[in-house]
């Protein structure tokens, strides 16, 4: 154990990623505050007020501006471009740079060293949303945040599941292009035509669009994330692609 976590420390010291991950954090949060502001304003609500103040009308704005943060393009549009940056940076970038050649050298397997990376690109990806998320739904509604889990209650579980998926699939798309791709542009490249073809198509019932709008969806009550639409582009496909590409892995020389 002592050994992957070495391995895994390695990964999640490299500067570069830890560079993507702050800008992707303060861009999103920026992106989340900005709109946030914007719904209060429209409804009147100065950040701060107490529940009691507002009453169940309030209340009700207030959560549909902390489901709003979860679906908005620009915040989604920037955490696409930089997971498929930091997959192509995970898994191809030290091929094209010879790293590789001095990690495929040390006594771990190749399924090691992919479980690594997967991890740590999991972690990247989940941060870059949760950590803005958290922060500005908690600051902007400071003296009412113990009462958020209560007004948030009837959507939060379903988005979160939905987040779960698209950033699952958006991962599992950025690891098999960069691994497939014979360098790290044109994995970037092939990574973001994958995304944004069904957005330039208009193709709304497949992702990212497809959960980005049904995000919004959230706490209907006839809707829910389990179904075999959803379940299967959000954990079928990105489980099918995370074998593919444990499959090159182990086939695919270092160079």
């Amino acid at each position: 154990m002592g050994r992957l976590y070495t391995l895994f420390r390695w990964e999640m010291n490299d500067v570069v990623k830890n560079v993507l991950l702050l800008f992707g954090i303060l861009l999103a949060g920026m992106a989340m505050r900005q709109s946030i502001m914007g719904i209060n304003s429209s409804m009147g609500f100065v950040s701060g007020t107490e529940i009691e103040l507002f009453g169940p009308s309030k209340a009700a704005g207030v959560a549909l501006s902390v489901q709003t943060l979860l679906s908005l393009d620009d915040v989604w549009t920037l955490l696409s471009f930089l997971i498929l940056l930091l997959g192509a940076l995970s898994f191809r970038y030290d091929r094209d740079s010879g790293v590789a050649r001095s990690i495929y050298s040390l006594p771990y397997s190749n399924t090691e060293i992919f479980g690594v990376k997967l991890l740590s690109l999991l972690i990247y990806g989940f941060a870059m949303i949760l950590l803005p998320f958290a922060y500005v739904s908690v600051t902007t509604y400071a003296s009412i945040a113990g009462h958020l889990p209560e007004i948030t209650s009837g959507f939060i579980g379903d988005a979160l599941v939905l987040v779960v998926f698209l950033v699952l699939y958006m991962i599992a798309v950025a690891t098999l292009t960069s691994l497939a791709s014979p360098n790290a542009f044109l994995a970037f490249m092939v990574g973001f035509a994958a995304i944004y073809a069904p957005r330039v198509t208009g193709a709304s019932n497949l992702p990212p669009q497809l959960f980005i709008s049904a995000i919004s969806r959230s706490g209907s009550t006839d809707f829910t994330p389990f179904t075999a639409q959803y379940l299967g582009w959000g954990l079928l496909v990105p489980l099918a692609l995370f074998a593919l590409s444990w499959v090159l892995i182990r086939r695919r020389d270092v160079v």
